[in-house]
């Protein structure tokens, strides 16, 4: 592709397939996405703009995510009532919405506010969600107790689609960094339904978003944004599933409630990185972001081991 050097090839074919690895692989665990990974990747490794970096990381996810998605959807439940038709639609339907003006949105609010006060505020709704993600009241992954909706439950969920889709936006991170909480935290689903509903509704922020940058350019589509996003859901493809799989594994092994609260560990990641981008210090976050990928990837493997361990030798 022109504009690439034969060095930035080498390292497309070795480096971004292991980005997407383990990127996706928390993805698939707790049902985000991994654009805190994958956008400083291509600000440091490919050169990119903020605007393609962003695409990419919103892109790359669909491939890697649809076939999970796919095979877990008739488990989220749509009669009426239900988890499926109650929250989950609307809140796909909120974040369709802006999602789908993604690059203006993103224009919008840098030109209003400027990237510092964008990063400050997230990182202040990112200790929020890891605060209530540690210390709140949540279900329990066996609790089968029917859960009440209402017009009231429709229209929130529709709102947090909305907020979902205008984080996503404009960080390019997804916007399961919204649905989990909401649903979690918010409408107290339990950890099996939260993540099925979250990988589900992932899909639907990442094909919209990532499409808006895709098709910005003067000449049609971005030739950049495509070849990255591929290259980098070849290892997502792989690590999605396997992180679905792991956390399938803890669900098994009764660490329902560890697994809910440890996406605490997401959330301060995602707030060191808007913490250093406030203090102008975004060639550091880049790198610590890297190392972090690096501890987070250990502390899922250690856990999946553990949860293991118990289902071999249960109490």
């Amino acid at each position: 592709m022109e504009g690439f050097s034969w060095v930035e090839w080498i390292v497309l074919a070795l480096l971004s397939p292991l980005v997407g690895f383990v990127g996706m692989f928390s993805g698939g665990f707790w049902g985000v996405g991994c654009g805190w990974l994958v956008v400083p990747s291509m600000l440091v490794f490919f050169d990119c703009t903020p605007m393609q970096a962003a695409g990419v990381g919103l892109l790359q996810m669909a491939p890697s995510i649809l076939g999970p998605v796919i095979k877990e959807a008739p488990k989220i439940g749509w009669g009426k009532p239900s988890i499926g038709r109650n929250l989950v639609m609307p809140m796909a339907l909120g974040a369709f919405v802006t999602s789908f003006c993604g690059r203006p949105i993103n224009i919008f609010f840098n030109e209003l506010c400027g990237n510092k006060a964008i990063f400050t505020f997230f990182g202040i709704f990112m200790f929020v969600v890891g605060y209530q993600t540690l210390f709140g009241k949540t279900r329990k992954y066996n609790d089968t107790s029917p859960m009440k909706f209402t017009r009231m439950t429709t229209v929130w969920a529709l709102i947090g689609g909305f907020a979902a889709g205008v984080f996503s936006s404009v960080l390019g991170v997804g916007g399961a960094m919204v649905f989990r909480p909401t649903l979690a935290s918010g409408f107290k689903t339990s950890e099996e339904d939260t993540a099925r509903a979250t990988r589900f509704l992932l899909l639907s922020t990442t094909i919209t978003g990532g499409a808006t940058y895709l098709l910005a350019s003067d000449q049609g589509i971005d030739a950049k944004i495509l070849v990255l996003a591929a290259a980098i859901a070849v290892g997502g493809a792989i690590g999605f599933p396997l992180g679905v799989q792991a956390h399938n594994v803890v669900l098994k092994a009764g660490y329902a409630n560890i697994a809910q609260r440890s996406f605490a560990v997401i959330c301060a990641i995602v707030m060191i990185n808007a913490a250093f981008s406030v203090l102008g210090l975004e060639e550091i976050s880049r790198y610590v972001m890297f190392g972090a990928a690096v501890l987070l990837m250990a502390f899922l493997l250690l856990f999946v081991w553990v949860a293991k361990r118990r289902l071999r030798n249960p109490l």
